[in-house]
C-alpha cells in the first residue's frame, strides 16, 4: 500500500473544482444544451436487379455529310435501330449558285476576273461554306494576290447579277427581288475603312484610352448639367435685360407717319388738344409758343423744337381722325435711338418688358405668330420692325384687357338686372315696414 501525499490530493481536488467552475461558466454563456433533432434516416431504394437489361446491337451507318459513301459501325440500343444518324442534322450546306458559260458571257464578265478564276473562287466558297478568312488563306490562283474584300466583292457582285438575270416566277413581286438584291450589297471601300478603323482602335495606347475615357466622362457631365446651365443662362439674360431697361434713358417718341402733310395735321391736332392756349409742352418742359416770351427766347425754343421734332409732344397710341374718310388710325410710335458711349450690339436696343405676366403673354403672342423672341440678324431695320411689333402687341394686350374688363362688368350688370326682375314687387306692408 502506497502512502498518499496530501499536497497531491489538494492539487487534484483544486483542479477538479476549477474544471467544474469553468464548465459551469461556459454552460451559462451557451445558454443551455442545444436541442437535439431526431430525424428519420432516408436511404435510396435498392437497385432492381430483376429488371432485364436493354439489348444493344452493333449497326453500320453512313454519314450523309460525306460524299464518298464511307461505311462505319457503332453500338446503339436495339430500340433505335431504325432511326437516322443523329448527327446528320448538323450538316448545313450553303446554297452557292451555279452558272453556265452562256450566263457568264452575258452577265458576269469582268475585266479584272477571268472565268477560270471565278470558277475557282466559287469552288472554294462551296468547299469552305463561305468562310472567307479560310478562303483567303487557301486562295492560290496563278500567283494572284487577292484580299478578302476583293473576294467578297466578286462573290456578291455575281450573286446580284444572277438574281437580276433570273426569270420571274409566278407570284413573285418586284419588291421581294429588290430586297433580295439588297441583302447581297457590299461596299469594298467602306469595308476597308471599317477594318482600318478597328485596327487603329485596337492599337491605341494606354494613355489614349485614358484620355478617351476622360472625354466620355466630361461629355456625360456636360450632358447632365445642360438643363441647369440653360436655366442659369436664361436667368442671367433676363437680369441683363431688366438692368438695361432700368438704365435706359427716357427717349421721346415720334410718330411713324411721313410727309409734311401728316406732320402738319399732327401739329394741328396737338394744338387743338391743348385747349386752344397755343402752348405745346416738350419732354423738357419748355414752352414752344407763348405771348410773353422774348424774341431771343422764342428763337431758342424754335431751335429746340426743330431738334426734338414736331411730333415730340404727341402721347403714345393717340388716335387721330382722318377728315377725308372718318376712320380712326393708330399712331404707332417709334423710339428715338440715342447714341451711347462705347461699343454695343444692335440687339441691346430691343424693347424689354419688365412685368412678368405681360412678358409671358407677349411671348405667347409672338409664338402664335411664329416669330422668334430675338431676331437672328438684328440689323437696324429688323430692330425697328421688332420695336414696332412689340408696341403693337402691347397695345393689343392692353386693349384686350380693357375689353375683358368691360365685358365682365356688362355681364355683372345683366345678372343684377335679371335678379332684380325676378324679385316680386314690394307690397304696402313691406313699404310700411321700411318706413317704420
Amino acid at each position: 500500500m502506497q502512502p498518499t501525499n496530501p499536497e497531491n490530493n489538494d492539487r487534484s481536488s483544486s483542479s477538479e473544482s476549477n474544471s467544474d467552475v469553468i464548465s459551469k461558466e461556459i454552460y451559462a454563456l451557451v445558454g443551455g444544451a442545444p436541442p437535439i433533432a431526431f430525424s428519420k434516416p432516408t436511404f435510396k431504394s435498392k437497385y432492381n436487379t430483376k429488371q432485364k437489361a436493354a439489348p444493344w446491337i452493333q449497326q453500320t451507318f453512313t454519314n450523309p455529310a460525306r460524299l464518298d459513301d464511307l461505311t462505319l459501325s457503332h453500338w446503339i440500343p436495339e430500340s433505335k435501330n431504325s432511326e437516322e444518324y443523329p448527327f446528320a442534322k448538323f450538316n448545313r450546306v450553303i446554297d452557292v449558285p451555279d452558272y453556265t458559260d452562256e450566263d457568264y458571257e452575258k452577265h458576269l464578265t469582268d475585266a479584272e476576273w477571268s472565268k477560270d478564276e471565278t470558277d475557282y473562287l466559287f469552288q472554294l466558297c462551296r468547299r469552305f461554306d463561305l468562310r472567307f478568312p479560310i478562303i483567303e488563306d487557301r486562295y492560290s490562283f496563278a500567283d494572284k494576290q487577292r484580299s478578302m474584300e476583293d473576294l467578297k466583292d466578286r462573290y456578291y457582285s455575281v450573286q446580284r447579277k444572277l438574281i437580276k438575270a433570273r426569270p420571274h416566277t409566278p407570284g413573285e413581286y418586284p419588291q421581294e427581288r429588290q430586297a433580295l438584291i439588297q441583302q447581297y450589297a457590299f461596299d469594298k471601300d467602306k469595308e476597308r475603312e471599317r477594318k482600318e478603323a478597328l485596327v487603329s482602335l485596337f492599337n491605341r495606347t494606354k494613355e489614349q484610352i485614358e484620355q478617351e475615357q476622360a472625354l466620355f466622362v466630361e461629355a456625360r457631365r456636360i450632358e447632365l448639367n445642360e438643363p441647369r446651365l440653360a436655366r442659369e443662362r436664361e436667368a442671367l439674360l433676363n437680369a441683363l435685360q431688366l438692368e438695361q431697361a432700368q438704365q435706359a434713358p427716357a427717349t421721346p417718341l415720334t410718330p411713324t407717319g411721313s410727309g409734311s402733310g401728316s406732320g402738319g395735321m399732327l401739329n394741328g391736332s396737338a394744338s387743338q388738344a391743348s385747349g386752344g392756349s397755343g402752348t405745346l409742352a416738350t419732354p423738357g418742359g419748355i414752352g414752344i409758343a407763348g405771348g410773353t416770351a422774348s424774341t431771343s427766347g422764342l428763337d431758342k425754343k424754335k431751335k429746340r423744337m426743330d431738334e426734338i421734332g414736331t411730333g415730340a409732344g404727341i402721347k403714345k397710341n393717340r388716335r387721330i381722325s382722318n377728315a377725308s374718310s372718318g376712320i380712326l388710325e393708330d399712331v404707332i410710335p417709334e423710339r428715338k435711338e440715342k447714341m451711347v458711349q462705347g461699343v454695343y450690339v444692335r440687339s441691346q436696343k430691343l424693347p424689354v418688358v419688365t412685368k412678368q405676366a405681360l412678358q409671358q403673354k407677349l411671348l405667347k403672342a409672338m409664338a402664335d405668330l411664329d416669330i422668334p423672341v430675338r431676331p437672328m440678324m438684328p440689323t437696324g431695320q429688323v430692330v425697328q420692325k421688332y420695336d414696332q411689333l412689340h408696341h403693337s402687341l402691347l397695345h393689343m394686350l392692353e386693349l384686350k384687357k380693357t375689353v375683358d374688363k368691360l365685358e365682365a362688368e356688362h355681364r355683372a350688370r345683366l345678372q343684377r338686372g335679371q335678379i332684380a326682375r325676378k324679385q316680386p314687387p314690394a307690397g304696402p306692408r313691406d313699404k310700411r315696414r321700411k318706413q317704420g
